[in-house]
C-alpha cells in the first residue's frame, strides 16, 4: 500500500513524544509518530487475525 502523506498540525504532549522517541529509537518526531501509528495498526490486525483462528485447532486461548 502506498503511503498517503499529508501535513497535519496537532497539539500533542511533548513529554509523551520524547518518551516514545527514546523507546522507539527514532530521530524525528514525525518518524516517532509514524512508527507508533504503524505499531497500533499492526496490533489491531494481529488481534483480529488471532480472533479468526481462535478455536480452530492448535491455538488455545490463554
Amino acid at each position: 500500500m502506498k503511503a498517503a502523506v499529508k501535513r497535519k498540525n496537532y497539539y500533542l504532549d511533548e513529554i509523551k513524544i520524547k518518551k516514545a522517541q527514546k523507546i522507539l529509537g527514532t530521530k524525528t518526531e514525525t518518524e516517532t509518530l509514524d512508527k507508533a501509528l504503524d505499531m497500533i495498526v499492526f496490533r489491531a490486525e494481529l488481534i483480529e487475525s488471532l480472533k479468526k483462528v481462535s478455536g480452530k485447532g492448535g491455538v488455545q486461548q490463554v
